[in-house]
């Protein structure tokens, strides 16, 4: 007996294609000597990779219809033949590996150099603490202003790369010489960082051809005259200027305090005009407090500050912080911290400013003036490298370099005037 007319037929099961689709194509934008990146581009539903293929070539070289070069680059074949062999590779590979996708091709051609530079870097700088996040997210963002390519991957951060951002940083930029060093300095932390944890080989490493010129750091001191100058301005009692000023003379004076300590000292680290403290910057790594004997002119600031009747050890020594506040982080507090410096720089301007001092100064300037002058009075440099808490003689060494063209400037006038 036939079935009804006009009964339904049985559904078939519909299966969506995941297709992975390959081609070759072009960077967006040209390189610095006017050339275009040959990238292979592996996409599956919407997701792609994009692996650099190691070629540059101009865009009037390129024949976008048939994806391959023309001959009028010298290097067509070669560069042919690398975009028919990457292309046959990933047909091969889609038919061994079980569940092939875009990803697992990818790392097959290049390894796990195909994950986004961007992503590991943001996830890293997540996991640091507050000032170590603010230092690298700022010069990761720099990169990638100069990119202009959030899914910019391992396999992509070439040493080509790497030298165009280094011009972009002195061209576009106008960075100095050491802060291009410190920026590069501080993206070579995240490959490194990458390649402990497999990301990339250490063949990989884009760093390992770049050749950086070290150029000294500018450390901003005063000098003798412009230290009279600011000590002395006219500045309102008890103003907001007032106060910034007399905690940069502490700093000074206490052997160039930073101000994260500063700010954070109490009157239990102070005791029989001794100062003790252990510093932030190394207390993950060591306990060991830190003591000097605080001279005259540094306990004449503090009684201004000596609270009137009992001495409570756990108030802070300075009213930099909210005393009131409680900070349920360090990474709160350092972030509390973090704006405060930058609040007392703004204020410090202004004093240079009314002193007549065109330097830019800040509260790291104070532990800078202090060095310069041990330096040049206490001729020993152990000695100026306990004062200044350095592990290593060497440190300070490298540290008092930065102000030896004073030095060698004045042998010059000794020589000959």
């Amino acid at each position: 007996m036939s079935e009804p007319t006009g009964s339904p037929s049985p559904k078939k099961s519909v299966i969506k294609s995941s297709l992975i689709r390959t081609t070759i194509e072009l960077g967006n934008k040209p390189k610095k000597n006017g050339r275009y990146p040959l990238f292979l581009r592996i996409t599956q539903n919407r997701k792609l990779k994009r692996i650099y293929l190691g070629f540059d070539i101009a865009i009037k070289d390129w024949n976008p219809e048939k994806k391959e070069v023309r001959r009028s680059e010298k290097m067509f074949a070669v560069i042919n033949r690398t975009i028919e062999d990457k292309i046959a590779e990933v047909a091969k590979l889609k038919q061994e590996i079980k569940h092939a996708n875009a990803s697992t091709i990818a790392e097959n051609l290049y390894g796990k150099a195909t994950e986004s530079f961007f992503d590991f870097a943001y996830s890293y700088i997540d996991k640091q603490a507050y000032n170590t996040q603010r230092n690298l997210k700022n010069e990761v963002n720099k990169l990638l202003e100069f990119t202009q390519n959030r899914n910019l991957l391992f396999a992509d951060l070439s040493l080509q790369v790497l030298e165009d951002y280094q011009s972009w940083l002195k061209t576009v930029r106008k960075n100095s010489q050491s802060t291009v060093r410190m920026s590069l300095v501080k993206i070579q932390t995240i490959v490194n960082h990458a390649i402990e944890k497999k990301i990339i080989s250490v063949n990989e490493n884009p760093f390992l051809g770049l050749k950086t010129a070290e150029g000294k750091p500018t450390r901003v001191r005063l000098t003798d005259e412009e230290l009279h100058r600011f000590a002395t301005v006219d500045l309102e009692p008890d103003s907001l200027l007032w106060h910034t000023r007399n905690y940069w003379m502490f700093a000074y004076y206490a052997a160039g305090v930073r101000f994260s300590d500063l700010s954070t000292l109490k009157w239990k680290n102070v005791d029989d005009g001794r100062l003790s403290y252990i510093m932030r910057k190394t207390a993950h790594v060591t306990d060991k407090v830190h003591s000097i004997q605080l001279p005259r002119k540094a306990l004449e600031i503090l009684e201004y500050y000596t609270p009137k009747g009992v001495k409570r050890k756990e108030e802070y020594l300075f009213p930099i912080l909210n005393a009131s506040k409680v900070f349920e982080s360090d990474f709160e507090l350092l972030k509390e911290i973090s704006s405060k410096n930058a609040m007392h720089n703004l204020r410090l301007k202004k004093i240079c400013k009314k002193a007549e001092i065109s330097k830019e100064v800040s509260f790291h300037s104070a532990r800078h003036t202090f060095a310069d002058l041990g330096r040049r009075k206490i001729k020993d440099v152990y000695a100026v490298s306990k004062l200044l808490r350095h592990s290593k003689i060497s440190m300070t060494e490298k540290y008092l370099n930065s102000f030896d063209t004073d030095t060698v400037d004045q042998a010059m006038k000794d020589l000959f005037d």
